[in-house]
């Protein structure tokens, strides 16, 4: 055994000794000198403990590849991205953009009803002719046989925007106004 951990199991033994019988306390009486020496003792303990743990080599722990997340679909994302195609100016997507009216035309049919208490039919009817809202944009998106405003088409002329573009904002903006939301 070292010579430390001998001085440490007999002062251990002495200590349980001293606490069982107090005639070995008495004999043992704290001065001074005892008290100063073991306190140089733990002082000295203390900077080898240090001592020792500065030669130690530092091993840094690999958190690892953190788990990733699946990707997930946004709700609505493939409508915006079918918006942003058929709402280009480019040409060609006709069907493309006769599909997303239709679709469009659904919403507001169903939205005027509700709002007008009155039949799928008496609806579809008011957004045929354009009765259902006070807005040209957005009933001429609807009548194809209409033609968009002067401002409409000056603007999406120099905005490079398309008029369908323009149409399918004003008649979605309305949808919302009339369903009892701010566009």
């Amino acid at each position: 055994m070292r010579p430390l951990a001998v001085v440490g199991v007999l002062a251990v033994v002495v200590g349980l000794l001293a606490a069982l019988d107090r005639g070995i306390a008495a004999a043992i009486s704290p001065t001074s000198a005892v008290v100063t020496l073991i306190g140089v003792l733990g002082v000295v303990q203390g900077v080898r403990y240090a001592n020792a743990r500065r030669d130690r080599r530092r091993l840094l722990t690999d958190p690892g590849e953190p788990e990733r997340r699946a990707p997930a679909a946004v709700p609505g994302s493939d409508l915006d991205e079918r918006i942003a195609r058929v709402a280009s100016p480019a040409p060609g997507g006709y069907r493309d953009r006769r599909d997303l009216r239709d679709r469009v035309r659904e919403v507001a049919v169903d939205a005027v009803a509700r709002d007008r208490n009155c039949s799928p039919e008496a609806a579809a009817t008011a957004v045929d002719d354009g009765t259902w809202s006070d807005d040209p944009v957005a009933t001429a998106f609807f009548d194809t046989g209409t033609a968009y405003p002067l401002r409409v088409r000056l603007s999406a002329g120099v905005r490079g925007r398309s008029n369908y573009w323009y149409g399918l904002r004003a008649a979605i903006d309305e949808i919302e106004r009339v369903e009892g939301g701010e566009p």
